[in-house]
């Protein structure tokens, strides 16, 4: 009898039926891969088997252990959540509390199954997925994308679960440390003879390790094999015929009290060119793109056409912001949640108070290749790929010189991440904007960057 087994799901959301006819069966001890593009409905019919998602008219069977979680009453499921099957969701840093350390949201779940659990628990769960002592008072945004990952599964095995359902939870971490990720989740999986329903849009991560693939298209499961990666283009050549140094960065230093994320770190930019930042994850890639666009302290010198951007003040800094702009890595989190995509995108073009703002958004948005129907639309009503394409717009119709890209394709999909990839180049060849791409992936960086500065962590 498989521990799971689900039988001709549909899942309507009133406007829209995100899931319709699914089958699927994960047995004990069974690693299952779930492969799709984005907004094809992997992370819904996860979200339903434990009932979470929200106004939601599930129809079909989701039978675990043989019985039909959709005739559980609401009381009957909490009995299942976390004790029978745990959800890792795909966002440490939304999942997480960050108002509480380590210890106090290992202990929440812990209480939730075992109200009499003691400290010595919450450091074997620490010691199963191979956390430090030290980081027990730690919060959130103390940790690495790793560490904070390491939580959440400490997290979920906290009730003991038999499934353990992952979403994407190597999507935003480097390639030394995703590894790490599915090591420890496959030596969990083989000790406590866990089932674990791995959700992902990255198949080479996964490809040799599963011992069965679902693949999702459409809201239906379209196959049972690893779908090939797209092929990339090689970059544009840099034409140096007119290029010149717009950007030369000096002996940058960020410091967090104590730690040191960057130290003495120097490069340059040419006009029209990529550069490729890499590295594992806490190297302090993301703290360079911040401190360059002053959104954290910093220590060096960041000439910007020869005028140092770290010592600008008042009007002469406002004046110059637009020049040097960020799009940052989790576009949802970073596009507020109460703005049509027109008011996000003519933002910086009011405060600024540049004119004809109708006309240039209207044009930036065709730049990018949105749809201008979406104007009224808000950011949960949009797909990952939409998303960036307006965190592009945004950043780009103020038409800055440097443009810093920080992960931007992390959460796509393999098909949406190289379409993103060929947008961006097109720009660059029409707007000779500069990049500094902020990737910990290769593959991606080998298409795009002129040139990549491999970034090493700092040592506490």
């Amino acid at each position: 009898m498989p521990l799971l087994e689900i039988k001709n799901l549909s899942i309507d959301l009133g406007e829209f039926k995100p899931v319709h006819g699914v089958d699927m069966c994960i047995d004990s001890g069974q690693f299952v891969s779930l492969l799709g593009p984005s907004g094809c409905g992997k992370t819904s019919l996860a979200l339903s088997i434990l009932q979470l998602q929200e106004h939601a008219n599930l129809s079909g069977y989701i039978l675990y252990q043989n019985q039909n979680l959709l005739e559980l009453s609401e009381t009957q499921m909490n009995t299942i959540r976390g004790a029978d099957i745990a959800m890792i969701f795909q966002e440490p840093m939304t999942s997480l509390n960050p108002e509480q350390n380590v210890v106090l949201q290992i202990k929440e779940s812990l209480i939730l199954h075992n109200p009499k659990s003691t400290k010595k628990k919450i450091l074997e769960l620490l010691s199963m997925v191979e956390l430090p002592k030290r980081v027990i008072k730690s919060y959130p945004h103390e940790l690495s994308g790793g560490q904070r990952q390491r939580v959440m599964i400490a997290m979920a095995l906290a009730g003991n679960p038999k499934l353990l359902i992952a979403d994407e939870p190597t999507t935003a971490l480097d390639s030394v440390t995703q590894i790490q990720i599915l090591q420890l989740l496959l030596r969990l999986k083989k000790e406590l003879n866990l089932a674990i329903l791995f959700i992902t849009h990255d198949v080479e991560i996964i490809k040799d390790i599963t011992d069965a693939f679902y693949v999702m298209g459409s809201g239906k499961i379209i196959g049972h094999e690893a779908p090939k990666l797209p092929h990339l283009d090689k970059p544009i050549p840099l034409d140096k015929t007119n290029a010149h140094k717009i950007l030369q960065v000096k002996d940058l230093t960020v410091k967090y009290n104590n730690f040191v994320a960057v130290q003495d770190f120097s490069f340059s930019l040419q006009q029209g060119e990529t550069l490729g930042l890499v590295g594992q994850s806490g190297c302090g890639k993301s703290s360079v793109g911040l401190a360059l666009t002053r959104l954290i302290e910093a220590k060096g010198e960041v000439l910007l056409n020869d005028v140092d951007f770290l010592k600008l003040k008042g009007k002469a800094l406002f004046d110059a912001r637009p020049k040097l702009q960020m799009v940052f890595q989790d576009p949802f989190s970073s596009l507020n949640p109460r703005m049509m995509v027109e008011d996000i995108i003519s933002e910086g073009l009011k405060i600024h108070k540049i004119k004809n703002i109708p006309d240039r958004v209207q044009q930036i948005m065709k730049a990018v290749h949105l749809p201008i129907e979406i104007k009224n639309h808000y950011p949960h009503e949009l797909s990952g790929g939409q998303r960036v394409r307006v965190a592009l717009a945004r950043a780009l119709v103020l038409e800055p010189e440097v443009l810093i890209l920080d992960e931007i394709t992390t959460s796509l999909d393999i098909h949406t991440q190289r379409i993103i990839i060929e947008l961006l180049k097109e720009l660059q060849n029409q707007l000779h904007t500069s990049y500094i791409f902020i990737s910990h992936d290769m593959r991606i960086l080998a298409s795009i960057a002129h040139r990549v500065i491999e970034m090493s962590p700092r040592a506490e």
